[in-house]
């Protein structure tokens, strides 16, 4: 038997609205690892919030951390890891202050997760809950002080993450700039994708991408759907996104990714 890679995001692919692996979906994965093909999680989360979710599941596995930036072998051995410099980070730290909006910028670097609340402390607070890990307060000096930073988050109302996109892609259109929820905006170098991270994982692994699997129901993920044979979205995700992709399933609330993976051979 053909090895096969099995790639999911996270939040509103692989966990429901309680940030729980369903029951069904975790035996369908595990089942599928016991045939002998690989489950990795891929997601614009740290790698301690990966783990929240997949840990659910298995206790150790390869995975995909800021939307591509950050690759781990099942062993924690980085095979890619694309830092923005620390004037990046701080210079787009900066464009949230300046706006004084409600949004809230968040700097990842590693292991480590930074951010300055400004007027909405609850924004970083939830974001703890959801991943179960917490962040450290910081500031504009910290952030320039450090080595690099695989991504910045920035948090807030969705209209106005919406304007901030659209400023900063005309401001630093070598960065990649993308939302992964309506109230996140995720800010990466450019060439990061969750698409190149499956390649580079397909690689590693001597899987061809024609036996790679991939579920997301989000934008972050479209560039990792395009990368596989049999990309897979769910039913939760936005209108014009199902109108790229054929293949939809159940909703995380319903198990879509069970649905697939039951009927693999």
């Amino acid at each position: 038997m053909m090895v096969k890679l099995l790639f999911s995001d996270i939040d509103g692919t692989l966990i429901n609205s309680d940030l729980q692996v369903t029951p069904r979906t975790r035996d369908a994965i595990r089942k599928q690892v016991i045939k002998g093909n690989i489950f990795v999680p891929v997601s614009g989360r740290m790698p301690q919030g990966i783990m929240t979710a997949a840990g659910q599941i298995m206790k150790r596995c390869p995975l995909i951390a800021y939307n591509g930036a950050l690759v781990l072998d099942e062993m924690g051995r980085p095979l890619n890891s694309q830092f923005m410099t620390a004037d990046q980070a701080e210079e787009i730290c900066q464009y949230v202050e300046r706006k004084n909006n409600g949004t809230v910028w968040n700097v990842y670097s590693g292991y480590d997760w930074y951010y300055f609340p400004g007027n909405n402390c609850e924004l970083v607070q939830k974001e703890e809950k959801t991943v179960d890990v917490k962040a450290t307060l910081s500031s504009l000096a910290q952030v320039k002080k450090l080595k690099g930073a695989h991504k910045v988050l920035i948090m807030g109302d969705p209209k106005l993450l919406d304007e901030e996109q659209v400023e900063l892609k005309v401001k630093y259109p070598k960065l990649y700039i993308v939302k992964s929820a309506p109230n996140l905006l995720e800010v990466m170098i450019n060439g990061v994708s969750k698409g190149n991270g499956i390649k580079i994982l397909a690689e590693d692994f001597n899987v061809k991408l024609t036996d790679c699997w991939a579920f997301g129901d989000n934008y972050n993920d479209a560039a990792m759907l395009e990368a596989v044979a049999h990309p897979v979205l769910m039913a939760n995700a936005p209108v014009d996104l199902k109108a790229k992709f054929k293949v939809i399933t159940q909703d995380n609330n319903h198990d879509g990714i069970a649905d697939v993976l039951e009927q693999l051979d």
